[in-house]
């Protein structure tokens, strides 16, 4: 029988486990067991697996999968010369990250009275979750931007604009894996202080990697001008993150932006479903179900403000991270944070009454179903 150690934190694991396996959960935080005698490891972004974190893999072990669109909390490599097969979920979030940017972009419109058919957007990264984002803003005839330049290189279809192009954009969001400063495509610091001086910025957005910006960089811009807004969801040093650059920001919030009811669904069935492959194990028959939500919102008149942090709880995880920024123990706090409170819904399987759509035009563009 394959045994597995596995995050308690996947949410809803076992819905995609066959019967012919044998499975231990861990709590990360309490620290993780020896993988002696494990076939399997599954686990999330807060554990960091390469050769000081974890010396001695064991001999049994011949899978890890992460679930996590992101992989740069893994040495790959290491893995590999372990002869141990490494998968993730990647794509899982997409969605939900940009389902995070636009809302975060429309509570920036309504607080600081932009039109944004006057601004250009400028995605850095346009994998996965960039090209949510890119789909979103085309939903709102945004004037966009978009850089890659691995990917036109993979790609013979995908043309890439120049950084210049780029910084040259009013908002900046950012979407790109977390690769160090030995690679060709480095993104360690991508936004520094030299890239930030002489540019206006009226809007910075990261929800890729903490350290694809230098926060000390970008403070120093805002003093100077240069940076309006940011909207942070990483953090360097994460999870002992920075208060005086979280209070600086618009949004701040701790690592969720891709955090909602069916991409973690997702990310539990795609690595299972590989794992499965992997293994060659038969896979449960029930499909997946994402289910849907209907909202019957109590006041009769509202703001689109509003409406957006009744279906999105964005501005309660920048208070709850406000109060917690102080406290002796924030870096418990903030994984707590990120794993106590309630997984969102994606806009598509949210149902309001019809009113609404009269109002509020966005409700319909972000993918929103009338009851």
């Amino acid at each position: 029988m394959i045994k597995i150690l596995a995050d308690k934190n996947l949410y809803k694991l076992h819905q995609f486990l066959p019967k012919e396996i044998d499975y231990t959960l861990y709590n990360p935080q309490a620290g993780i067991p020896g993988l002696e005698g494990f076939d399997a490891w599954l686990i999330r972004t807060v554990t960091k697996v390469n050769p000081i974190t974890f010396p001695d893999l064991g001999k049994s072990l011949k899978f890890v999968g992460t679930g996590s669109s992101g992989s740069d909390h893994v040495d790959i490599t290491y893995l590999n010369s372990k002869d141990v097969q490494f998968v993730s979920a990647l794509g899982c979030n997409a969605r939900a990250v940009a389902e995070y940017v636009m809302t975060a972009i429309l509570l920036w419109k309504e607080k600081r009275q932009k039109n944004l058919s006057e601004l250009t957007f400028g995605i850095i990264g346009v994998g996965k979750a960039g090209s949510e984002v890119a789909n979103l803003f085309s939903a709102f005839g945004l004037k966009t931007v978009l850089y890659d330049p691995p990917r036109e290189k993979r790609e013979t279809d995908f043309i890439s604009s120049t950084v210049e192009e780029v910084l040259n954009c009013d908002v900046l969001t950012f979407h790109v894996p977390l690769e160090n400063k030995d690679t060709p495509y480095s993104t360690y610091h991508w936004l520094n202080e030299e890239k930030l001086t002489g540019q206006r910025f009226e809007l910075i957005i990261n929800t890729a990697r903490g350290g694809v910006i230098e926060e000390q960089a970008v403070l120093k811009a805002m003093d100077r001008g240069y940076v309006h807004d940011i909207v942070i969801d990483v953090w360097e040093n994460e999870p002992d993150f920075d208060p005086t650059f979280m209070k600086r920001a618009f949004i701040a919030t701790p690592h969720i932006a891709g955090y909602s009811e069916q991409a973690k669904l997702s990310a539990s069935r795609m690595i299972c479903d590989q794992l499965c492959d992997f293994f060659q194990l038969p896979k449960p028959t029930s499909e997946t179900i994402f289910p849907e939500k209907k909202l019957f919102l109590t006041k009769q008149h509202y703001s689109l403000k509003e409406v957006l942090l009744q279906l999105h709880p964005v501005k309660e995880y920048h208070t709850l991270l406000l109060k917690l920024s102080t406290h002796k123990n924030k870096i418990e706090l903030f994984k707590k944070l990120r794993t106590d409170h309630p997984f969102r819904f994606e806009y598509p399987s949210l149902r309001l009454e019809a009113a609404y759509f009269d109002d509020f035009s966005e409700l319909v563009k972000l993918g929103i179903q009338s009851q």
